[in-house]
This record gives C-alpha cells, structure tokens and sequence, in this order.
C-alpha cells in the first residue's frame, strides 16, 4: 500500500539516491524524484515511471519550491552539501516540511546547525543533516552507548573498512571540502592535528587489530551538538583497499 504524503528526493538519480529512492518504495512511500541534471533526472523517471519527476535547480528557489510542493518531507541526496544543502533547507523551511541529508560534510552539517536550529523549532519541523553511514550511524552508536548516562569524558569511534571505492561524487566533494577537519576536543570543536593521531582497535572477525588514523567525519558535529562529553574522535583503519 502506498502513502498519498510524497517524500522528495533531491539527487534522486545519483549513487546514494538510488538507494533511498528504492527503500521508499519497499516502504510504499509515494516519491518524487528531483535533482540539478534534467537528462538524468528524466532518465531515471524513464526507467521508473511510477514516481513523479521534477528537475530544480539550487540556483532557482522556485523550482526547489515546485520540487517539495506538497511532500511530507525533502531528503537532499546531492553533494557537494556544502552547494546545496542550504538552499534546500531554505526551501524544506518556507514549505514547513522536514528535512534530511546524507552529508559526511563537517562544515555543511555545522552550518546547517547554526543557521537554521532555531528557525526550525520555530516551525515545528525536523532538520536532520547526516544522517548516514558517517555522521548518522556514528551518532546514533555513541547515542545507545551512552544509554543513561549524564556525561562521558571521551568518544571515540572507529570504523573498520574492507574495500573503500569512492564515487565520482564523492571525489568531486573532496574537492569542494579543502578546509581542516574538526575533532571535538576541552569541549568546543578543534582542528584536527597534523599529522593526524593514529591508534590501534581491536574489531571483531574479520578485521581483528587495526592500525587506525584519526579521520573525523560529520558525526563529530551531531554527537557534539546533544551528548554531553568532552572529547570526541573518529578514527579509520588503514588497511582496507581503497580503490581510488
């Protein structure tokens, strides 16, 4: 059975929006599907015709405005965030409806925090960014660790990869993201040292030991912003095979 409230998809046709896309429908949530590149976006809409297709620009606000008319909620699948992440949470904002993004962008998801926290409880609406594999998953571990607690001294978050292909659009925000990272240190966000701490972490199999470097993503932005702690790292093994 399938929701009459649409939920759009901004990105809809790229490597991460084709997922969310699909898990909506497996979901039987109407969907619209939306992004920057008309000839992939209709495409895509070719492909699978049961969702409403309509293409908007960041550069256009009216077309983001037509893009979320009459959904439920925007989830923004298009880096770099730091482009579009604003301009869509404008629009999510002037439409009162929610919104969610996949960023592992630090400064997007920092400044989506600072500009638009209070705007957002004003309107009564849920702006959630990161809320992905890094920064949501990270987040919400730290979350259920913490269980009941009212305070920690440190977080530290590893993660543990096999193989690590980037995409195209992961390599295009690469190059979009030169500022530092941050890590959250004495209670106030820092910049990461360099060279970067390194580390050692036991996984269980198959990983077992890993050497592990300091590589903090979007989580320490969401974790610093509800967990009360004073320290908060993210580390990443050393050893997968990344294929760049």
């Amino acid at each position: 059975m399938t929701s009459n409230i649409p939920v759009t998809v901004f990105g809809a046709y790229g490597h991460t929006g084709r997922f969310v896309v699909s898990e909506l429908r497996r979901r039987g949530l109407t969907t619209i599907i939306s992004g920057r590149d008309e000839a992939k976006l209709n495409a895509f809409g070719d492909a699978h015709p049961e969702f409403e297709v309509r293409a908007a620009s960041i550069d256009d606000p009216a077309s983001l405005e037509r893009a979320i008319s009459g959904a439920a909620a925007v989830i923004n699948c298009a880096g770099p965030f730091l482009d579009t992440a604003l301009p869509v949470v404008d629009a999510a904002l002037r439409a009162r409806i929610h919104y969610l993004d996949v960023t592992a962008e630090q400064r997007s998801a920092l400044a989506v925090y600072e500009r638009y926290a209070g705007a957002a409880r004003n309107a009564g609406v849920v702006i959630a960014p990161a809320m992905a594999f890094y920064g949501g998953l990270g987040d919400l571990l730290a979350t259920a660790a913490m269980g009941d607690w009212t305070e920690a001294d440190e977080i530290n978050i590893g993660i543990a990869l096999d193989i690590w292909q980037p995409t195209r659009g992961t390599r295009l925000t690469g190059q979009r993201n030169t500022g530092r990272r941050f890590v959250f240190s004495n209670h106030k966000l820092e910049f990461l040292a360099e060279p970067p701490p390194t580390t050692e972490w036991d996984f269980p199999p198959p990983f077992g030991r890993q050497e592990m470097v300091c590589l903090p993503f979007s989580e320490i932005i969401t974790v610093s912003k509800h967990l009360p702690v004073s320290e908060i790292r993210t580390y990443i093994g050393l050893t997968q095979k990344a294929k760049m």
